[in-house]
This record gives C-alpha cells, structure tokens and sequence, in this order.
C-alpha cells in the first residue's frame, strides 16, 4: 500500500483555478435548473418554466449514464475559468479543445486524486458528455448588459 500523498500547498500557476470565473457570468447557470441536485443517478427528465412563463428549461439524461449534477458542473466551471484566462491572455482564437491531465484537472476542481477519484471523473464526463438540455435561452448579442 502506498503513502497517501500531501497536498502541495505551493500555488500552480498553470491550472486554472475554479473561483477565477466572475459568478455574474454563471447567472444564468445558477438561475435555472441545468443539473441534478442529487448524488444518486437520475433519470427522471427536469422540466422547468419561469413564472412568467417565458423562460423554460428542459434537461434530459442517458439512462446508462443518468444526468449531470450539479457536483459535475465543476469541471465546466473549470472548462470556463480556462476560456476566460485565454481570453485574458490576448488569445483570439480560443481553442474548441480544452487540453488537460485528469491529475490537474482533479486537483484543479479539489477532488481526490486516488483511484476512486478517476473513476468518478470518468463518470462525470460521461454523464455532461450525455445529458440533453433544451431552453428557450438565447445568448445576448452586442455587450452584456447585467
């Protein structure tokens, strides 16, 4: 058996950190009911509609996978905090692939980085990668106005 390794409490310059994405930018995502709250697989769809009406969500899963939780939407959240670096950097040509380790990316969203760890990793992408959401949501065009 090995010995469980420490967390390096030296700060990597090079893995985009969770908290570096403006929350005003998840609003939406907060907002409405894009993921599972519970860790347990679901397969019931989510049918959402603003009071108002106006506004209406529906998410879908797979039911080898089940749907996404809201524990998965940190890899997004991470997906999106290294867009904006880029972004930040001057880069114009954002990449359509993001290119990572599941080691960084583990340590980057504070998970486990033992066996269990990939494996629940695994099935989070699986599981983003298959769930379906539909939503009369449109992205602004021109500057954003929140």
């Amino acid at each position: 058996m090995s010995a469980r390794r420490k967390d390096d409490p030296q700060f990597d310059f090079f893995i985009p950190m969770v908290h570096d994405i403006p929350l005003k930018d998840q609003r939406e995502t907060m907002e409405r009911p894009f993921f599972s709250l519970q860790k347990r697989k679901r397969l019931k769809p989510i049918d959402y509609r603003s009071p108002d009406g106006e506004v209406w969500v529906k998410v879908e899963a797979v039911p080898a996978y089940g749907m996404a939780s809201i524990w998965d939407a940190d890899i997004l959240i991470w997906a999106a905090s290294a867009l904006n670096r880029l972004k930040q950097q001057g880069v114009n040509d954002l990449p359509r692939t993001l290119r990572t380790t599941a080691y960084d990316l583990l340590r980057a969203i504070k998970r486990d980085t033992g066996g269990k760890g990939y494996q629940e990793l695994r099935a989070a992408l699986d599981r983003l990668a298959s769930t379906t959401i539909f939503t009369s949501l449109r992205a602004k065009r021109g500057r954003d106005r929140r």
